[in-house]
Parts: structure tokens; C-alpha cells; sequence
């Protein structure tokens, strides 16, 4: 959340006036002491105009194992070109 923040040019009290909350739960919200509600998520969500899924990084960690599964079936030969693909792939995304 915290990137997404900065990356829009929001302070966390910028943030929390949005939300409806303190800049405190903002705080403790990007250094992992507390989880928002699922209905914060869905505003942040809304807000910065992203997926639940984006948020709470699920897509990282499905993007990474996709990578892992799908080098065991490639040689090294044809490592390059399958990362050259995957990289267009997840562009085009």
C-alpha cells in the first residue's frame, strides 16, 4: 500500500483523510501491525484503482510460481526466448 501511496502522491495523512482514518491506522497499516477491514481494502482498492488481489499480493506470488513451474519444462537453450516471452506476455496483461 505503501507504494501505491507514494506513487500517487498521497501522505499518509492525505490517505487517511480519504478513508476516513487515522494517520496512525495508516502507519500501522504499511508496517504490517494491523490488517484493514476487508471493507477498507475494497476503498483502497477503488481509490487507487487496483485488484483486491494486487493489493494483498497474490499476484506476485502466482506469477512466481508460474515461473518456477514452467522453467523445469524448458532447456537451457531456450531459457532466454522463454523469459523474452513471459515478459511480453505479462505486458500485454
Amino acid at each position: 500500500m505503501k507504494e501505491l501511496r507514494i506513487k500517487n502522491g498521497f501522505t499518509q495523512h492525505d490517505l487517511a483523510k480519504k478513508l476516513n482514518v487515522s494517520s496512525q491506522t495508516i502507519l500501522n497499516w504499511e508496517n504490517e501491525i494491523y490488517e484493514p477491514k476487508i471493507s477498507q481494502l475494497i476503498q483502497i482498492a477503488d481509490l487507487f484503482d487496483v485488484s483486491l488481489d494486487y493489493l494483498l499480493e497474490r499476484n506476485k506470488k502466482n506469477i512466481i510460481n508460474e515461473i518456477s513451474n514452467e522453467l523445469y519444462k524448458v532447456s537451457k537453450d531456450d531459457l532466454i526466448h522463454f523469459i523474452k516471452q513471459y515478459l511480453e506476455k505479462l505486458n500485454n496483461k
